[in-house]
Order: structure tokens, then C-alpha cells, then sequence
């Protein structure tokens, strides 16, 4: 009886170490969304997507200087469009101020450009004469009997 009460007793207080830690990261988590917008209602273009991690960075088109701002899929504004970045789409977003640099927040998509290939149509083939050659074998074997 005195192992299982030791056992309830290990198991307790591992309950309140995993309840103290995720307390902290709440407070962490709540301390970091409270950055500073340095920015609003900037007009870019995404260039680099990672739709695995899902993240992009757009180029400012009102600025060369600057570089090209992170921005993640969470943040885009739900609108018409889908909650995804693509190459060449033009956005108009904020701009905050994180511990790891700029970040694109309240992204709108203004402009979609979708290049795919199934929405190509499709380039239809020249047909070839091939019945010239069929003719040339049956004039041939012709000649042979």
C-alpha cells in the first residue's frame, strides 16, 4: 500500500509541474502578440512561398530599401480568396515590430495572379501525314507479287 500511495503522490505533482508550464507559456504567448504596429495599409508582392510551413515574405512596393517582410497563411484576412499565398499576389497588410524581426500582419489580398497549368488551354498537335508511309509499304509489296 505505501508504493501505490508514493505513486499517487510522484503523479500529483506531476499534474501541477505540466499545469505550471503551460501556464507560463499562456502568459509567454500573450506578452509576445502585444508588439508594436509600425506600419498599416502597405501595398506588396508576395515573391518566396513555403506552403509546407506555411509562410511567405513580400516585397514592399513602395520602398527598395527595405527587405522583404515575413508574413504567415494565419494571417491573411478571410475574404474571397483562399487563406493561402501565391507568387505575385498583391497584398496590402501591416507591419509589426517582433523580438525576431518585421511581420506582415492583417494581410488582404488585393490582386490574385494564378498562372497554373491546368487552367492553360491546351496547344493542339499538327497531324502528321502518316499515310504516306503506309502507302509507300503497300505500293511496295505490291510490286513483289
Amino acid at each position: 500500500m505505501e508504493t501505490s500511495t508514493s505513486t499517487s503522490t510522484s503523479a500529483s505533482t506531476s499534474i501541477s509541474t505540466s499545469t505550471s508550464t503551460s501556464s507560463e507559456s499562456i502568459s509567454t504567448n500573450i506578452s509576445a502578440s502585444n508588439c508594436i504596429i509600425t506600419e498599416k495599409n502597405i501595398i506588396g508582392t508576395v515573391v518566396t512561398v513555403n506552403r509546407l510551413k506555411h509562410y511567405a515574405f513580400i516585397k514592399r512596393n513602395d520602398n527598395d530599401l527595405h527587405q522583404d517582410i515575413f508574413a504567415r497563411d494565419v494571417s491573411i484576412k478571410k475574404n474571397q480568396h483562399k487563406q493561402t499565398f501565391f507568387i505575385s499576389d498583391q497584398c496590402k497588410f501591416d507591419i509589426k515590430k517582433t523580438s525576431r524581426g518585421f511581420e506582415a500582419i492583417n494581410i488582404t489580398i488585393i490582386q490574385r495572379n494564378i498562372d497554373s497549368i491546368g487552367r492553360l488551354k491546351k496547344i493542339s498537335q499538327k497531324k502528321t501525314n502518316d499515310h504516306q508511309p503506309k502507302k509507300d509499304s503497300y505500293a511496295l509489296f505490291q510490286s513483289t507479287m
